[in-house]
């Protein structure tokens, strides 16, 4: 069995064995880099929220438009309103008010139709 095969690289020679050490040592050290604190990844996503968010109030405003969010409790979602800012009439929900009211009459029933806990 041959032990030492040696690879050169640039001006001196190294084993095989030792190359394939580095290599692999690097690439641990390429994933720890890639380790992100959960913290960072909320303040990211937060902030990537918030500037999407102010695209699209802009958006609007080019189009006599408003953009009201409110978060609906019952059901821990996000309702966007888009409003004519001249006439403050309501031009479309998301999701629509049907959708809403169904969600919640749904949550209201299941009890009636589920009578044992898991």
């Amino acid at each position: 069995m041959i032990n030492n095969i040696v690879q050169k690289t640039g001006m001196e020679s190294q084993p095989v064995a030792e190359i394939s050490r580095r290599d692999s040592m690097r690439a641990e050290e390429k994933k720890e880099e890639k380790v992100v604190n959960s913290d960072d990844l909320k303040k990211k996503d937060h902030d990537d929220v918030k500037a999407a968010m102010e695209r699209i109030v802009n958006t609007a405003k080019f189009f006599n438009r408003k953009i009201h969010l409110e978060l609906e409790k019952d059901l821990n979602i996000m309702i966007v309103k888009i409003i004519d800012e001249e006439t403050d009439e309501v031009i479309r929900q998301i999701p629509p008010e049907e959708v809403v009211a169904l969600s919640k009459n749904a949550q209201d029933l299941k009890g009636l139709l589920i009578d044992k806990e898991g």
